[in-house]
């Protein structure tokens, strides 16, 4: 065999190799469908935000309700932070009911968590 029959042969199993690799990592769209979170991290986590974003919410809408007309942020940069603290701590309620319905979904099917 001479050395360009082995050049080839080499190149033929690199691009094997290749194609191999990149079938095993095909994105087929049934990705989000099969994947799985750590649903305890999840909720120990939305356990944490929920309470602390309320209190941040609360804490802000004071501050806007204190705040003067003169004073250093004014009262609108308050109430925004105040919204958007409010919004996260929804969004963390609501993803503890998913979390907990999930949860149950697993017992109910005998599935690892």
């Amino acid at each position: 065999m001479g050395s360009s029959a082995r050049r080839h042969a080499r190149l033929r199993a690199a691009d094997r190799h290749a194609r191999q690799t990149a079938t095993r990592w095909r994105h087929d769209g049934s990705e989000a469908q099969w994947a799985r979170s750590d649903l305890r991290l999840r909720r120990l986590l939305s356990l944490w935000a929920a309470p602390v974003f309320v209190f941040g919410s609360a804490l802000l809408s004071f501050l806007a309700s204190r705040a003067t007309p003169q004073a250093d942020p004014s009262r609108s940069v308050y109430v925004v932070l105040a919204a958007i603290c409010f919004a996260l701590a929804v969004l963390a309620i609501i993803d503890l009911r998913v979390i907990e319905h999930r949860m149950r979904e697993q017992t109910r099917w005998h599935r690892p968590t």
